[in-house]
């Protein structure tokens, strides 16, 4: 996956986990970075947008993240999607005093200057 598509992905969900509204496509397009026009007017035409968008759905599915289809109301002529906030949320975590110690030892380690870098590149 290229890392502008991991990054709409990712600005995608949080835009959706940030209402409790249902937010159609169109309104989607005009805010989430990389469906949104861009200054020198890059963004992709109403077909190749609606082509992406249903790809990018169906990753968020199949990666488990809880997309809802919905109306917010019936005036509304098409549907809307958001992210439930506790369908999505991780639950309490409880980790043993060893496996916080070990979490510890990894976020220190995630921000030295030796390591850090490497970690930030393994993700994209």
């Amino acid at each position: 996956m290229s890392s502008s598509r991991a990054e709409r992905l990712v600005n995608l969900v949080l835009c959706l986990l940030s209402t409790r509204q249902f937010l159609s496509a169109e309104r989607i397009r005009a805010i989430v970075p990389g469906y949104a026009p861009a200054p020198d007017d890059t963004a992709p035409g109403d077909d190749a947008f609606f082509r992406m968008f249903e790809r990018d759905k169906a990753e968020l599915r199949e990666l488990g993240v809880p997309l809802e289809t919905g109306r917010h109301s019936f005036l509304d002529t098409a549907d809307g999607y958001r992210i439930a906030r506790q369908d999505y949320e991780l639950g309490e975590i409880d980790l043993e005093p060893d496996e916080a110690a070990a979490v510890a030892l990894a976020a220190r380690l995630w921000d030295s200057p030796q390591l850090g870098g490497a970690a930030r590149g393994a993700l994209v």
